[in-house]
């Protein structure tokens, strides 16, 4: 199964987080560490677990990938 859509939310998402801070896009791996700082401090002011759902996502990623291959 193609994972394109997976892909393209994530692009977007990097964008749209680069937007906010008032920067070009970029995606490297700062962009990555900055989006996911950003989450963090998301789910920590709207009660959400991430230890949890990062492990949640790491166990579908996992599957995701075993099954493409």
């Amino acid at each position: 199964m193609s994972c394109s859509v997976q892909i393209l939310a994530a692009k977007s998402a990097l964008a749209r987080a680069a937007w906010a801070r008032g920067v070009a896009p970029y995606y490297d791996d700062d962009a990555i560490t900055d989006l996911l700082v950003d989450i963090r401090h998301w789910c920590r002011e709207a009660g959400i677990d991430y230890a949890a759902s990062e492990q949640l996502a790491s166990r579908i990623y996992l599957n995701e990938a075993g099954s493409a291959s």
